[in-house]
């Protein structure tokens, strides 16, 4: 009895051990469909949440050849700022360039009066966020000629190459009418509005204006080119003076 017992209980130990094991290989199994199951859905999920590629519409694509073109005048200067280096620079082919714009002129042109418009947008805000009177919407005209953001060398190496451009290239010097003509009636239109509060003036708005853009473009061109003569802050003080002087009562 005890020899016939002896193998049985062997036997039933083998078969223990042979479903354990199998019970431990499912067990595993099954977390290993478990963990390729998530990562399968965390798959699907990078998958739809994933930006898909979106085509430029055809105005993104001008801005960015007028961003292309501007960061190259400022790194190589208006005289090597080629179609080729533009091209380059905003990785497209030379033919889509010349689909937006067909010339360096245009495309030059189309990037002043992008920061010309830019520049002046961002001085208006200034004057619409005081509000106030007359006198403080000039105030705040003439800081924020003197903002970081107007004195920057970046700023001042692309004006310069506009500048340049200007006398020899007539669609540069349309635009430099056109948006200077803009910049200067919103100065005359608060130096219309101040005089009207005052009720006195020494010049007639249109002069007035000139007078004070000049100012304004004078000392800004002034500081980029040595802002160890003055700080910001002087030439508000400066342009103010100017401002009071226009509408002080006369000497005589």
């Amino acid at each position: 009895m005890a020899t016939f017992q002896q193998p049985l209980f062997s036997l039933l130990t083998i078969v223990e051990r042979m479903f354990n094991s199998i019970w431990d290989f499912h067990g595993r199994l099954a977390h290993l469909m478990q963990g390729c199951n998530v990562m399968t859905d965390h798959a699907r999920t990078e998958s739809s949440s994933a930006p898909r590629y979106r085509r430029q519409t055809a105005d993104e694509r001008r801005e960015a050849l007028l961003q292309a073109a501007l960061r190259c005048i400022v790194m190589m200067g208006i005289e090597q700022c080629s179609i080729r280096a533009i091209a380059r620079e905003a990785d497209v082919s030379v033919g889509l360039i010349n689909h937006h714009y067909g010339t360096k002129e245009a495309l030059i042109a189309a990037a002043y009066r992008h920061v010309a418009d830019d520049v002046l947008a961002q001085i208006e805000r200034r004057v619409a966020d005081v509000g106030g009177n007359a006198r403080e919407k000039l105030s705040a005209f003439i800081r924020a000629s003197f903002s970081p953001v107007n004195l920057d060398a970046d700023l001042f190496r692309v004006w310069l190459a506009f500048w340049t451009l200007q006398s020899t290239s007539k669609e540069i010097a349309a635009v430099h009418k056109e948006r200077y003509g803009a910049y200067r009636a919103v100065v005359e239109g608060l130096i219309a509005e101040l005089q009207e509060r005052e009720g006195k003036s020494r010049l007639e708005p249109r002069l007035a204006a000139i007078g004070l853009s000049g100012l304004l473009d004078g000392l800004w061109l002034e500081w980029c080119l040595e802002p160890e003569t003055f700080s910001p802050e002087e030439g508000i003080v400066l342009s103010e003076a100017w401002v009071d002087a226009l509408v002080a009562p006369s000497m005589g």
